[in-house]
């Protein structure tokens, strides 16, 4: 049985009197929030806790009208100090603390903490203790995550993947072209809340979320690029802000990948061309406003794998930071995952003695997409070659069985399959108004123009949506099962693919 630790903040104790904030003597603030709280890169062992101390905790009750208004709006933070606490029990007795941390403008006011030394399988309740001072506290609302199996369990396990949440679409619309019948702005209670899938992602109760990538789109509304820190930064805040999105950090754990919208732009890579934002910038504020890193680590890093229990890994590439330029000609050399990752992706597959492998990308590596692209695995001129190299090394390892990909970055849902038989599932946007019809197999604007690649869904009607997957552990005689749900924003299931272990 699940074992269950409750985590509390108290006031004060003897590791936090022993540090002194260097603006003790403020006064309190009026207003101060723990605002937003998360959870992320949840191991069995470990995860990163997550706060940023802000004056403010609301966004507008009916959202937004204009470009210039969502644009103009963000959510100030505060100096402050905060820190996390941890129990074993219901009455929260023998708690252990974190030190007192700073919360500071060369940080955005963001609080980080790795906590270490947890047990696997455990449900975990987070609360933070902060204020101007450690005399004079308050306490922000709970956080719950469970830390993963170990690797030799074998219970069920369900994750939601994620792509494109599009704020300024989700508000001002986003074009009949594009999205059809939910191409209009959010209206009712939407507006309020935000996204509706993240309320039919809560219900699910996943044991935890991956978002591949375009977290935020600093190029969109294009009435207003962000390009300097505040700006990037902003973006973050909104996208935090809204009501169901902190509900569903509060309740589930998070593993934020990064794709080109919050990289740079859109299709961006790393040539330094003198346009804004730069690639360092941009990777320091990915690695600052997501639960990847703490600022204590020298050299962190945004590719990783865990395994989840004995049927399930994924694997979390990073396809942005490495790559090679997108004009350069496609060939042997040219990558997006260079060298370093690509080494560590092929020993982390070659190691794991998992049942399952679940390959996450940001972008896709079947398709098809949009003959047009020139950015992804699958573009002509793009990275076709790595894409194929890699393909060839998995069957060389005979690996291609039970090895299965999750695609973002495209706005549509599907389930494709590549000539040589790998399989891939396309999240699609997570909210309608950024969704579009998609490119099917034999289209003459697509990737594929003759048709070689099979698949069993695309959906017709675009909306927003996500993927759901289910791992369900061997019984009765029976294979464990790797299960694939497309599910849309109002929580229809529209495809379902049952895969069993071979």
């Amino acid at each position: 049985m699940k074992r269950r630790l409750f985590l509390k903040l108290s006031g004060t104790g003897a590791m936090a009197m022993s540090f002194t904030p260097a603006w003790e003597s403020i006064d309190n603030t009026p207003s101060m929030y723990s605002f937003p709280q998360m959870i992320g890169e949840v191991t069995q062992s470990s995860a990163i806790l997550q706060t940023r101390l802000t004056s403010q905790n609301k966004m507008p009750k009916n959202g937004f009208d204009s470009p210039e208004a969502l644009l103009s709006y963000d959510i100030k933070g505060t100096l402050g100090t905060a820190k996390f606490e941890i129990a074993d029990n219901p009455k929260f007795t023998k708690s252990k603390v974190s030190p007192w941390l700073q919360a500071i403008p060369d940080r955005d006011f963001i609080i980080k903490f790795k906590i270490d030394g947890l047990s696997a399988d455990t449900d975990y309740f987070v609360r933070i203790h902060y204020g101007a001072t450690i005399s004079k506290t308050q306490t922000g609302p709970i956080s719950k995550f469970s830390t993963l199996q170990t690797p030799d369990s074998e219970k069920p396990v369900s994750f939601v993947v994620t792509s494109c949440l599009n704020l300024g679409k989700f508000f001002l619309g986003g074009g009949a072209l594009r999205a059809g019948s939910k191409s209009k702005a959010a209206e009712g209670q939407d507006r309020k809340l935000g996204y509706p899938a993240l309320a039919v992602m809560t219900k699910l109760k996943p044991a935890f979320w991956v978002q591949t990538g375009d977290t935020v789109y600093y190029d969109y509304p294009n009435k207003g690029i962000a390009k300097t820190q505040p700006e990037l930064r902003a973006k973050w805040h909104r996208q935090m802000a809204m009501p169901r999105m902190q509900r569903f950090l509060e309740q589930v754990p998070v593993y934020f990948m990064k794709d080109d919208h919050e990289y740079r732009y859109n299709d961006s890579d790393n040539e330094e061309n003198g346009k804004a934002p730069s690639p360092s910038l941009a990777r320091a504020t990915f690695l600052e406003q997501a639960p990847i890193a703490v600022p204590e680590d020298e050299n962190p890093v945004s590719y990783r794998t865990r395994q989840v229990n004995k049927h399930l890994q994924i694997w979390m590439p990073e396809g942005r930071d490495y790559r090679d330029s997108n004009t350069m000609p496609d060939g042997p050399h040219k990558s997006i995952w260079g060298k370093e990752q690509l080494k560590w992706i092929k020993q982390s597959l070659l190691a794991s003695e998992a049942t399952f492998k679940v390959f996450i990308v940001a972008s896709p590596l079947v398709g098809p997409d949009d003959a047009s692209k020139h950015d992804n695995h699958v573009s002509y001129g793009g990275f076709q070659q790595e894409r194929d190299s890699f393909f060839y090394w998995l069957k060389k390892h005979n690996l291609e069985d039970n090895f299965y990909i999750i695609t973002g970055d495209r706005h549509w849902q599907y389930h494709s399959i590549h000539p040589s038989g790998f399989e891939e599932f396309g999240t699609g946007s997570i909210n309608g108004q950024n969704s579009r019809p998609g490119r099917k197999p034999g289209d003459p604007k697509s990737t594929d123009p003759l048709g070689f690649i099979k698949q069993p869904y695309i959906q017709e009607k675009p909306t927003g949506g996500f993927i759901m997957v289910k791992v369900v552990p061997p019984e009765n005689g029976k294979t464990a099962q790797l299960i694939f749900e497309t599910i849309d924003e109002d929580g229809n299931r529209l495809n379902v693919a049952v895969k069993n272990a071979k």
